[in-house]
């Protein structure tokens, strides 16, 4: 397999967001994905990546709507973070970095067509024709790009997000990604508290009396009635949280233990 396309003329060429992969792919590479792919059809609800998991393909988009949704909490819940429209491409970051998955994706619609490349022969396509990394490149910066605008946009207008519009472990493994230190403020129902955060860690929390690991359960079982923001410039003068575990662990268990004592109390 073949290209007259060198590395430079694929950084130079135009890379268009809405227009589908394959599309933007040499026909000889387009084909040779076709031809290696499986294809699945999905119907509204069903998952088609489960996030937290090794990446076993990569998938391109042919027909329909997919949701890319956050972690998926212990009680279903889940939060739609973007939309991947026909002839998007996901699942390459898995691969590349060789990490598990960092969002969950969703069929939108009924009838969602799917083209599943094994990670095998993905990783086989990209050692022979290593010039579409460039492209690949550029969808993965397009999207981080989008991402870290919109949490400066959030940090430079002190923004009030919702739980029940954007969860709190959500917004606080992009926080931990990103290694951001700061306060987050919570709010409600007229009760206050905060959560800490040093080098995208917790650090420290507190609510009314209570303080650490204590205070963390408080806030996350607050729910979807809550409210948070950011704020960059202020950091508690204390550290009563263990910050050896991480964020998304530290989150997770405290969501547990307070589902074992709701359900202890019914």
């Amino acid at each position: 397999m073949s290209s007259k396309l060198g590395i430079g003329d694929w950084i130079a060429s135009t890379y268009e967001i809405g227009k589908p992969f394959l599309q933007q792919l040499p026909r000889e590479y387009a084909d040779f994905l076709l031809l290696n792919a499986e294809i699945r059809e999905y119907d509204t609800g069903e998952v088609i990546i489960q996030g937290g998991k090794e990446g076993d393909s990569f998938y391109v988009l042919q027909s329909g709507r997919a949701s890319i949704c956050g972690q998926i909490l212990p009680d279903g819940h889940y939060s739609v973070l973007a939309f991947a429209e026909s002839g998007a491409c996901f699942g390459e970051m898995s691969i590349l970095c060789n990490e598990p998955t960092s969002n969950t994706v969703i069929a939108a619609e009924d009838g969602c067509t799917v083209l599943h490349i094994p990670r095998d022969a993905f990783v086989k396509f990209l050692d022979k024709n290593p010039n579409v990394m460039v492209y690949l490149y550029k969808v993965m910066a397009d999207r981080l790009r989008a991402k870290n605008q919109a949490f400066d946009e959030f940090e430079r207008l002190s923004l009030l997000a919702s739980a029940k519009v954007l969860p709190f472990i959500d917004f606080a493994q992009t926080m931990e990604k990103s290694r951001v230190t700061g306060t987050v403020i919570f709010e409600c129902n007229g009760e206050k508290g905060f959560i800490a955060f040093q080098d995208g860690r917790i650090c420290c929390a507190k609510c009314g009396k209570l303080a650490g690991p204590d205070a963390l359960e408080k806030l996350l079982s607050w729910g979807e009635e809550t409210f948070f923001k950011l704020d960059t410039h202020l950091m508690p003068g204390i550290v009563n949280i263990n910050q050896m575990s991480d964020t998304t662990s530290l989150i997770l268990d405290a969501l547990r233990n307070i589902d074992e004592k709701q359900s202890a109390q019914q």
